[in-house]
């Protein structure tokens, strides 16, 4: 099987011949493989980016007082809640929320935040 083209008049016959080697030579020092891609120089060494090892100097704090600690674990340390308590409505938030326990306030619960 021989694909091929005819060429008239035959003297244009070198000039294609001329024109077709250059192509040639053009795409044999680039050629284009269907996906355009760049060549990234070398990464540097993984010794010449390695940063040493800090201690910082830092004190983890609470800030929560035991006050503040106990107001909160005892709305999830309820052991013998089987429903939820009674809407009433709060002033200082200006809606209906669950009764809260005896000694608690709103202001109590909001300080923990």
């Amino acid at each position: 099987y021989i694909l091929g083209f005819r060429i008239d008049p035959a003297e244009r016959l070198n000039d294609v011949f001329k024109e077709l080697v250059s192509l040639h030579k053009v795409y044999s020092a680039t050629p284009i493989f269907g996906v355009d891609f760049v060549v990234e120089d070398k990464p540097a060494p993984l010794e010449d980016v390695t940063v040493g090892k800090t201690v910082d100097d830092v004190e983890i704090v609470s800030g929560m007082d035991d006050e503040h600690v106990d107001t909160f674990s005892a709305y999830y340390a309820e052991s013998n809640k089987n429903s939820d308590r009674e809407p009433a409505y709060n002033s200082d938030l200006g809606l209906a929320v669950e009764k809260l326990r005896e000694g608690v306030t709103p202001k109590m619960l909001w300080s923990i935040l």
